[in-house]
């Protein structure tokens, strides 16, 4: 990680919330959901504890701005154009986080799936991975199921991923 980079943020506005959203020149880094001010400070706070400078710029978010109204009035999406520079995470963890991204909208896969196509033995691993995923909906961890068909974790709740993925209208467990 380079330390000192610029790094931009805006905060958005959904049906279910407020997601924050940051990144540098170089592309998308950071996409989650807050459910209060205390978890801003908690993100800002990360970044400060790392050098990096957050600074509010709105107008640097248009096309995400804009991708994100369209995905949430169940348009289907493909954010995978997006150019992303990642700010942390372990190698293993940005390969699972870069071959989740190849999820297509409206479609699952298993962690096994993903842990397999990585050669990797254990798919546990692989929801670990998942679960400090920085960009969520971008790298779209909620189309990861387990292997029965069940919704698995999600790091922001079980609820959300239903919703996510009855917006991309896919088939799922109870």
């Amino acid at each position: 990680m380079e330390s000192k980079k610029d790094m931009y943020y805006t905060i958005l506005s959904f049906p279910k919330g407020k997601i924050f959203l940051a990144k540098t020149d170089k592309g998308l880094s950071f996409a989650n959901f807050m459910k209060s001010q205390k978890r801003f400070e908690e993100i800002a706070g990360y970044f400060k504890k790392r050098g990096i400078p957050l600074e509010r710029k709105p107008r640097k978010f248009r096309v995400e701005e804009n991708l994100f109204n369209q995905y949430f009035n169940g348009e289907k999406i493909d954010f995978r154009f997006l150019p992303l520079d990642f700010v942390y995470g372990t190698p293993f963890q940005r390969k699972v986080w870069l071959e989740t991204r190849e999820t297509p909208y409206g479609k699952t896969r298993s962690y096994k799936s993903i842990a397999q196509k990585l050669k990797q033995k254990g798919y546990r691993s692989v929801g670990q991975a998942l679960a400090r995923n920085p960009l969520l909906i971008i790298i779209p961890c909620h189309r990861v199921i387990s292997l029965d068909g069940g919704l698995g974790g999600f790091s922001i709740g079980l609820p959300l991923k239903r919703h996510f993925l009855r917006l991309e209208k896919v088939k799922i467990r109870a």
